[in-house]
């Protein structure tokens, strides 16, 4: 792909409220069941994943590009981690404002963390509205703890 950087207002667009993801790894096996998370997220939200994700992707690659036509937003990134170098490729597939599938897949040389090769595949859907209490950031993991998107992306507090 020689595709410039999606503008910083093509993020995907998600509706308000909560989404259930549910996403495998190729680091699973296959009879273990999908990792479930649900996420509350409004605009904003939305807006500042897309661009943490390019900033963290940004601050370790060589080449992130990505390109947006239609309903798909197609990456490819060339990274360093430690001391392999991993070669990403993804794309996004959006169902309108209520849901996306991203299959992903990655390759390293020389292996990382014993891997050469992993594949991603997630699945979201639009749930409805956010559940009491829950405000928009708030992921509730697997296991059922609630963490918040905007203080993992928050910059730290001045001294």
């Amino acid at each position: 792909l020689a595709a410039a950087p999606a503008a910083a207002q093509d993020y995907p667009r998600l509706r308000p409220g909560l989404w259930e993801v549910s996403s495998r790894t190729s680091a699973q096996k296959k009879d273990d069941p999908p990792v479930r998370t649900t996420m509350c997220i409004d605009d904003a939200t939305a807006r500042e994943m897309y661009r943490f994700s390019q900033g963290m992707m940004e601050g370790m690659c060589s080449k992130f590009d990505v390109k947006h036509v239609g309903d798909r937003y197609v990456s490819e990134a060339n990274c360093k981690l430690g001391d392999s170098r991993m070669v990403a490729r993804s794309t996004m597939t959006m169902l309108g404002d209520t849901g996306y599938t991203i299959e992903g897949s990655s390759s390293y040389d020389p292996p990382f963390m014993g891997m050469k090769e992993a594949t991603t595949s997630v699945q979201a859907r639009h749930a409805g509205p956010c559940r009491p209490g829950q405000k928009p950031g708030d992921i509730t993991t697997a296991n059922g703890q609630t963490i918040n998107l905007r203080t993992l992306t928050a910059p730290p507090p001045k001294k």
